[in-house]
């Protein structure tokens, strides 16, 4: 009779011993039951360095930076541009991860990368930095004048977020994107293999500088 009673309780402890076990594996430190969101995750600070392309166009080196900024529901945008032509510049960040080289994307041979070659690697337009960041439609297009200019926006993270979704139906990402700066002077004689989008004059729409968009913080 003691054995059988000494059973029953070895029997009864593995179970509770196995349920204790059991219960654990629920609660693994490792397991991370509420990600951030990507919303929540693109919080920070982005920069790219502007780097000339096509820049024997006008004999000045165009270079700069470009800056995102996002805290809270606060979205900013800057660049900084270095150059010589007191000419409106579109600039925008695109879908893309990478800048156009001559070598690579040049591809009708004429030494020029234009627009439309650009968007094959740089992708659409994702965000135009005019003059409204709020939403795609909001800035009618209305860009930097030229001459070493500094451009600085600020718009709601909200807005964008809600605005980006609608067209896209995707979260707003950052890390990578590549920022295009066009324009040169409208004087500039550029072959008639040079393409460009919308009947925009070649001049407005020739890229001049290019960057990827790199997370600091």
């Amino acid at each position: 009779m003691k054995l059988k009673t000494h059973l029953i309780i070895f029997f009864l402890t593995t179970l509770v011993s196995c349920g204790k076990d059991g219960g654990s594996k629920t609660s693994d430190p490792g397991i991370i039951p509420n990600p951030l969101s990507e919303e929540e995750t693109i919080q920070g600070s982005y920069r790219a360095v502007l780097r000339p392309l096509n820049n024997h166009l006008s004999g000045f080196i165009p270079s700069g930076m470009a800056e995102i900024k996002i805290s809270g529901d606060a979205f900013s945008a800057k660049t900084l541009l270095d150059d010589d032509a007191r000419v409106i510049h579109m600039q925008s960040i695109h879908e893309g991860v990478t800048c156009p080289r001559k070598e690579d994307h040049d591809l009708n041979q004429d030494g020029l990368i234009d627009i439309v070659e650009a968007k094959k690697a740089s992708g659409e337009v994702y965000i135009p930095l005019d003059s409204d960041l709020n939403s795609v439609e909001a800035g009618s297009a209305v860009y930097p004048l030229g001459g070493n200019y500094t451009y600085i926006e600020n718009a709601s993270f909200t807005n964008l977020v809600e605005d980006m979704k609608m067209r896209t139906n995707r979260n707003l990402k950052l890390t990578g994107r590549v920022v295009l700066v066009h324009g040169v002077e409208a004087a500039t004689k550029l072959p008639k293999t040079v393409a460009t989008i919308n009947g925009m004059p070649k001049t407005a729409s020739i890229p001049i500088a290019c960057g990827v968009l790199l997370k600091e913080y």
